[in-house]
């Protein structure tokens, strides 16, 4: 059980709750304004009961949010694993991650320079630069895929595969649509009591990867927001926006693994609108 501090510029420790991903201070103040409010006058009068949440997380997450001032009074279960390795994905990032920045041409010279010496050529390689990105991001998704709620289709003319699938009682028919007047297209999915784990999933291995990109990402968010004339404006998994003064970025860009990189080095940004999260769908 954690107990977030009052004040806190970058909030650590996440919790689900109402379906969406929150860092508050406060899980109850949370629950009372499930869409957000802005009150300048407001002030929590909470419990540290009432503020604090169970938690599941990392140890590295966890010594991060400890050194923030987040406390813990409970603690129900540990997993704990006597040998660790930190060259587990060394190669398989390594080649990949190459062949994303030979993909994508120089980041160092300008643009007519670059034309100058036809390094633009064939954009990059931008179709190699797509296969590379895709290489790196993928392998973590795959071992988290979730297996609950993917629906399944069945074409058939066959009454005996019809019967079969309306019979089972580890799937649940989710709509049935006549393709022809003799072929019909049966969605399906498994049931959660019957779901079996895919030979890829390796949860420990993913959570493991997501708290250390936080991490990452908690590290640069709080170099913005400590450095006098920065402002953080928005951030997604792998990027910010923010404000700095000219000549004094507090983070360091570079094309190599774990560095930044501007998206729009020459052109300057007068008005920034964000949407709110998962407002795109």
């Amino acid at each position: 059980f954690v107990i977030p501090p009052r004040k806190i510029d970058i909030p650590i420790l996440p919790v689900k709750s109402n379906d969406r991903l929150l860092f508050p201070l406060c899980i109850t103040c949370a629950k009372t304004y499930p869409e957000g409010e802005v009150r300048e006058d407001y002030q929590c009068t909470h419990d540290d009961r009432q503020r604090g949440w169970v938690s599941m997380c990392t140890s590295v997450e966890l010594n991060a949010a400890l050194d923030e001032g987040y406390r813990v009074n409970k603690v129900y279960r540990v997993l704990e694993y006597t040998s660790s390795d930190n060259g587990l994905f060394r190669s398989y990032i390594a080649e990949f991650m190459a062949q994303k920045i030979h993909s994508s041409g120089s980041m160092n010279r300008s643009r007519e320079t670059m034309l100058q010496r036809k390094i633009l050529s064939a954009n990059a390689r931008k179709s190699k630069r797509t296969q590379a990105k895709l290489c790196l991001n993928n392998l973590w998704g795959r071992f988290s895929l979730r297996n609950f709620g993917l629906s399944q289709c069945t074409i058939t003319d066959s009454p005996a595969t019809w019967r079969k699938i309306v019979d089972d009682p580890s799937k649940e028919v989710s709509s049935v649509d006549e393709l022809t007047p003799e072929v019909i297209l049966i969605s399906h999915l498994t049931k959660k009591d019957w779901v079996e784990e895919h030979e890829c999933s390796n949860v420990v291995i993913s959570l493991w990867t997501t708290s250390c990109a936080r991490l990452h990402l908690l590290r640069a968010m709080k170099k913005v927001v400590r450095t006098p004339g920065c402002s953080l404006l928005y951030t997604d998994t792998d990027s910010l926006i923010f404000v700095h003064p000219e000549e004094r970025n507090p983070l360091d860009l570079g094309p190599h693994l774990g560095e930044f990189t501007d998206e729009y080095p020459s052109i300057k940004l007068l008005n920034t609108v964000l949407v709110v999260p998962n407002s795109m769908d």
